[in-house]
């Protein structure tokens, strides 16, 4: 039997523990991380089921009210999920794609039940059924954003055929609205903190990203013993292109650097705009052979692109820690800086 609750408003009375907030947390991942096993915690406790899961399906919906359309898939975004099973404290991530929680979409904002998923048809096709073949119960609750994207399913299942009681059902519904409340403030943070971290002008990383990704990436390299590769790039007679062309037009040419720059590396590999017309490259586990491989792509990838009035040429600068070198972050800055301005005079 599948049965569509609709959504009720309750009073969350004194009991309910509304999750602490993400925003107390400066790690993004710990913050998303320590949501979910909050709301899983409840969830597991409210609905007296042994596993809750929190499935992020990466879908949009045109209209996140009842009867709205149907999903539509957005490309290159796995789906997630955050499970709670018995005795644990904390929530456990992993990446599969469970379509039985697409049971959820026609109906957000209502619980979809199941109370013997054995008599349900699409479960059997479900990758649950591999994963936990001893799984009877299922119920979840779609949720999505002010927005209208939507955002997954909120997850009970049980080892027996059950039903949950109106309450739980009511109290599980409003624990997915506030889901989806701590999801919007995480993600309006997110996107604060890479407003805070982004070059507005040329769409890379700041000076002040720039400092925080080398440190990280310098303690990495103590940590894992692994070599650390930096790329310091300057625009050549760029204050003659400006007389030239003008400010607005050098703004021009430096936002479409920007836009060149990463298209050689790595999701790995850090650009930043270091300040004025200088731009910074940090590459994590590379050589320095493979260094000098990157600069010369971004060399070649500059000459053959279209630029709005005028070319940029830079030179580069490369320096590495190798894997068993001693040196810290500002060594390997000033090697990279000198390096630079040599390839300047060569020019």
């Amino acid at each position: 039997m599948i049965a569509h609750a609709p959504e009720t408003l309750v009073d969350s009375g004194p009991d309910l523990i509304v999750p602490r907030s993400s925003t107390s947390f400066q790690d993004s991942d710990e913050a998303l991380g320590r949501l979910f096993s909050d709301i899983t915690l409840m969830a597991r406790r409210m609905g007296d089921v042994p596993i809750a899961m929190v499935s992020l399906l990466r879908a949009t919906m045109g209209n996140v009210g009842r009867g709205g359309p149907g999903p539509v898939r957005e490309r290159g975004f796995p789906r997630s999920q955050w499970w709670m099973l018995p005795g644990q404290t904390q929530a456990m991530r992993s990446d599969l794609d469970f379509s039985l929680c697409e049971a959820s979409l026609d109906c957000a904002g209502a619980l979809t039940e199941i109370e013997d998923l054995r008599q349900h048809a699409p479960y059997a096709a479900s990758m649950i059924r591999a994963a936990m073949p001893d799984v009877r119960f299922y119920a979840s609750v779609a949720f999505g954003n002010a927005g209208g994207q939507y955002l997954g399913t909120l997850c009970l299942f049980d080892h027996k055929p059950r039903q949950l009681s109106q309450a739980q059902r009511e109290m599980h519904a409003l624990l997915a609205r506030q889901l989806a409340s701590q999801l919007d403030t995480w993600q309006e943070l997110m996107r604060l903190q890479r407003l805070a971290l982004t070059d507005c002008l040329t769409g890379v990383g700041n000076r002040r990203a720039f400092d925080q990704h080398l440190k990280h990436e310098w303690s990495r390299h103590l940590r894992h013993s692994a070599p650390l590769s930096l790329l310091m790039i300057d625009v050549n007679h760029f204050k003659q292109y400006n007389d030239t062309h003008g400010h607005q037009a050098g703004d021009a040419a430096l936002a479409r650097l920007g836009e060149l720059l990463p298209m050689p590396l790595r999701s790995s590999d850090f650009v930043a705009r270091y300040g004025g017309d200088e731009f910074a490259v940090i590459l994590p586990d590379t050589p320095v052979e493979g260094a000098q491989v990157v600069s010369e792509r971004i060399q070649g990838g500059l000459a053959r692109a279209s630029w709005p009035l005028q070319a940029l040429h830079v030179s580069i600068g490369v320096a590495t820690l190798p894997a068993d070198g001693c040196g810290d972050f500002h060594t390997l800055m000033a090697r990279a800086d000198a390096a630079m301005y040599a390839a300047k005079r060569r020019t």
